[in-house]
């Protein structure tokens, strides 16, 4: 029944920073929900303690892709939710992690795009309370030079780069999993 509550939140908030985000007027809009998303991975952690982290989560996201009427993709959301924990599996023990927030590209017509995300993630252990976490918001712009990088793809300048938040860092981790 949370779940349900939570995808129900995950759609409605997603729908609704979709609708308020901006001037992106759509001709179609896709919508997805997946559900079950199974992340198990090295954590970031790893480097900042000296051993051995790993990351394993289940979530959900909602992707929102808005389209013109020539069919170019004209802004994509992505709102994600994921519970679950981080592990030492060298002794097996665990911190709670939880990870929630929406991230949204808009392509302009010059290939110019701004990415705009918010967001938390909270790490908390018994008796010492959040030992890493994030909450934020980052927007980047990214401006096409005109050149190409040795693959191919675009090159881009990157006038806009902000972070308005706070971020605790992984220290607090290691103490909790040695």
């Amino acid at each position: 029944m949370i779940s349900n509550r939570i995808g129900a939140a995950l759609v409605a908030g997603a729908m609704g920073a979709a609708l308020a985000g901006g001037a992106v007027s759509a001709a179609a809009v896709d919508v997805t929900v997946t559900r079950g998303i199974v992340l198990d991975t090295q954590a970031s952690a790893t480097r900042t303690c000296g051993f051995l982290i790993e990351l394993h989560t289940v979530g959900q996201e909602v992707a929102i892709n808005h389209y013109g009427a020539d069919g170019r993709l004209l802004s994509a959301t992505v709102v994600q939710h994921y519970d679950g924990y981080l592990l030492n599996p060298a002794n097996g023990k665990t911190i709670d992690s939880r990870v929630s927030g929406p991230t949204r590209d808009v392509y302009a017509a010059d290939g110019t795009i701004t990415e705009t995300s918010n967001g938390s993630t909270v790490r908390t252990a018994p008796g010492y309370g959040i030992v890493s976490g994030f909450i934020g918001h980052a927007r980047v712009v990214m401006v096409p030079t005109g050149g190409v990088d040795e693959d191919g793809n675009p090159e881009y300048d990157y006038p806009v780069d902000t972070f308005n938040g706070l971020f605790l860092g992984n220290g607090g981790v290691c103490e909790v999993l040695q």
